[in-house]
């Protein structure tokens, strides 16, 4: 056996089970340790001479990371009724806790999520550190399943039918304080007194519980009522759908089994739960989002043997605009020295002043007090001379996508910086090949492409040129991930992953428009189809100097297929900007908020005004996509179909709950793909002749996943 669980005995006749996965930075509820737990439980339920039991971690910041992903995706391609029945089994293993004749405290120290939290809900009382990594929650409906370890059941009741549900519902986690004022546990107390105290709670027997406001308790009874949870069904149906547009069922579903079974006895109710479990683990959306959870985590394993090149402890940043600022926020929020430069002081003071209302917003969203916030601000030296930056590390370019600037930059860096450096480039579209070119040592220079906004968007192509040292690499996906994103490295290529794959896109979008499709139909088959906001929309959004000069940039590398549609030289000349500006495809009024379609655009629009199917639009926008996914596989410029998929959810919100573009593509069938492409290049253009590899895959019966 792997000895995962240990057991120990305190005075007084306390017994005391460590979970400790053994190589493994976290706990994960796996069959090993279900193995393990049962004969331990085996050895508690014989003896007569114990007063309690207290479970706790032996890891430093991790409790219980949930189920192991890696058997709940081998579960999943099971049929249905093994996973109701492995719903069961966790569920009677976590009964034997709850029917022990003594008390049992869950001391509960760093993550605790998914089953581990269900574990705990099983246990009598709850015990928190107050230790800023003690997180508690239940994620499984992100995951497109609902808690089938009795969680979905035990968690309403315990903290009431409206939080409860919220917490299923959205899979937020909260901290200790948190939990304690939801009643979700006991008591909190600093991680060194945890084991303590959990004996004395054994002891005595009573814990200090949050009192609920008055207020808060009546509604929790009403809510208890039928007629009160008849009116909470209609809300909170409501809700869910507005967040969710009817695509992830496992909300809805959570909050059938929780009113279904209110007033049931534990063992049907867990018998309810089971059923939905093992219902929603099956469906293609759960697949899915189990997938990209996959994918995820995948992510953040670091190449086997390879440290970074240089243990940064200065980053700096060229340039103070929204990008740079962004990227400046980001690194001394992490704990960075950062020195940001801009060849002009009041663009360095405007970046400066963006920087600080970001740490301001923090504060005021309690995420950190206002001494954390002017100490981490504090960390960043703005200068308009390059001589400050010989100390850093770490520099990444936000300057203006041309080639020859970023190549002088360069060149200013190796004046003043006298040590071994990364130079990292925050190009959407520009050759990280051919930046490398001018630098002393091509082997330091990478690309970093952050996407804007950068504290809101989770993903960072780390971009591998040529020359890329393997500890460049190291080093910059360590840097990513440090500053809390997704990182996803490609290979140097035009638009590099995201951008390359959204281009099509884009392109389409535009054609529609000058076919005479109206831009709010184009739109609305976008979110329809599961994107957070349309093309047009998100041309606006993103810039459209940006989008035009990108759209160019791929013009020049990959042929005619991407020609710039008419309409971008309207663009162009009328130095339209999108949203920032005021004026794109759309009107802005003062506050941003959108005023109308633009008319300067619909006068460039000769053709008559027409509609098309939503089908027809989403085979527009979608299918050139897919396509071009498969030749960035095919090129090489990524090789795993899932970190492509990841790359395309968090850097454009590509639909989840598809799987991605190529989870999408697996969705239709290659070979009705094939088909369809066909079909489509000979109507509308070389955007839809299929790639080699789709054709290959096609022929073969093989699909993007096997």
């Amino acid at each position: 056996m792997a000895n995962i669980v240990k057991l120990s005995m305190l005075d007084g006749g306390i017994a005391l089970i460590t979970i400790d996965t053994p190589n493994s930075k976290l706990n994960v509820l796996s069959e090993d340790f279900f193995a393990e737990f049962a004969a331990t439980l085996d050895g508690l339920e014989a003896r007569k001479d114990l007063n309690g039991l207290i479970i706790a971690s032996g890891k430093e910041d991790n409790f219980f990371a949930g189920a192991d992903v890696k058997q709940i995706r081998e579960l999943q391609k099971q049929p249905a009724h093994l996973i109701y029945e492995a719903s069961k089994a966790g569920k009677a293993a976590f009964n034997r806790i709850a029917q022990l004749p003594y008390p049992t405290v869950a001391a509960i120290n760093g993550t605790c999520l998914g089953g581990g939290l269900e574990l705990s809900l099983a246990c009598k009382y709850r015990l928190a550190s107050t230790s800023p990594k003690t997180q508690l929650g239940l994620p499984e409906t992100q995951l497109g399943f609902l808690p089938g370890w009795g969680g979905t059941i035990r968690l309403p009741r315990l903290i009431g039918l409206q939080q409860g549900f919220t917490l299923i519902s959205t899979g937020n986690k909260v901290d200790a304080h948190k939990a304690w004022k939801l009643g979700l546990v006991d008591e909190t107390t600093a991680p060194a007194d945890l084991i303590k105290r959990a004996s004395e709670i054994i002891r005595v027997g009573r814990v200090n519980r949050f009192k609920k406001p008055i207020k808060v308790a009546t509604t929790e009874k009403l809510l208890e009522t039928k007629p009160g949870r008849a009116i909470f069904q209609k809300m909170a149906t409501g809700q869910v759908m507005a967040a969710t547009k009817g695509k992830y069922p496992a909300p809805l579903e959570a909050l059938k089994v929780i009113l279904a079974t209110w007033n049931m006895p534990m063992d049907k109710a867990f018998e309810v739960e089971s059923q939905a479990f093992a219902k929603l683990a099956v469906t293609p959306v759960s697949r899915a989002l189990v997938g990209i959870f996959f994918a995820d985590t995948e992510s953040k394993k670091m190449p086997e043997g390879v440290k970074p090149s240089i243990d940064v402890k200065t980053v700096g940043v060229l340039g103070a605009g929204v990008m740079g600022g962004g990227i400046a926020q980001a690194a001394a929020y992490a704990g960075y020295k950062v020195v940001l430069k801009d060849v002009e002081q009041g663009a360095l003071d405007k970046g400066m002043a963006n920087i600080k209302a970001l740490f301001d917003g923090l504060v005021q969203k309690r995420k950190m007090s206002q001494a954390e916030a002017d100490m981490k601000f504090g960390a960043i030296t703005a200068t308009i001379n390059y001589g400050d930056m010989a100390d850093c590390d770490l520099v990444i370019e936000a300057v203006v996508e041309k080639m020859a600037v970023k190549k002088a930059v360069i060149a200013e860096l190796e004046k003043v910086i006298a040590k071994p450096f990364v130079f990292a480039s925050n190009t959407s579209s520009l050759s990280v090949d051919e930046m490398a070119k001018a630098a002393k040592n091509p082997a330091n220079v990478v690309g970093l492409h952050f996407f804007n906004p950068v504290h809101k968007m989770k993903l960072v192509e780390v971009v591998a040129a040529d020359t890329t040292s393997n500890e460049t690499l190291a080093l910059a996906k360590a840097f990513g991930m440090k500053v809390g994103k997704t990182t996803v490295v490609t290979n140097d290529g035009p638009g590099f992953v995201v951008n390359r794959v959204l281009a099509p896109y884009m392109k389409e979008a535009i054609l529609l428009l000058e076919a005479g499709v109206p831009a709010e139909e184009i739109d609305k088959a976008a979110t329809k189809f599961g994107m957070p906001m349309g093309p047009i929309a998100l041309l606006d959004e993103v810039g459209l100097d940006i989008v035009t000069h990108v759209i160019n940039v791929m013009h020049a590398a990959l042929g005619e297929r991407l020609a710039p549609p008419a309409i971008v030289s309207t663009i162009q000349q009328l130095k339209l900007l999108g949203k920032k500006g005021g004026k794109g495809m759309y009107l802005y009024d003062e506050k941003g908020k959108r005023a109308g379609f633009n008319p300067d655009i619909q006068a460039a629009i000769k053709a008559p005004a027409r509609s098309m199917t939503v089908n027809a639009i989403q085979d527009r926008l979608f299918l050139p996509m897919v396509n071009e996914a498969a030749l960035c596989l095919q090129e090489g410029i990524i090789t795993d179909p899932s970190q492509l998929d990841l790359a395309m959810i968090f850097g454009t919100g590509f639909a989840p709950f598809l799987g991605g573009v190529l989870g999408y593509a697996d969705s239709i069938g290659i070979k009705t793909l094939h088909q369809r492409l066909e079909h489509m290049s000979k109507v509308n253009g070389d955007n839809y002749k299929p790639a080699q590899l789709i054709i290959d895959k096609a022929a073969k019966g093989e699909a993007f996943y096997s």
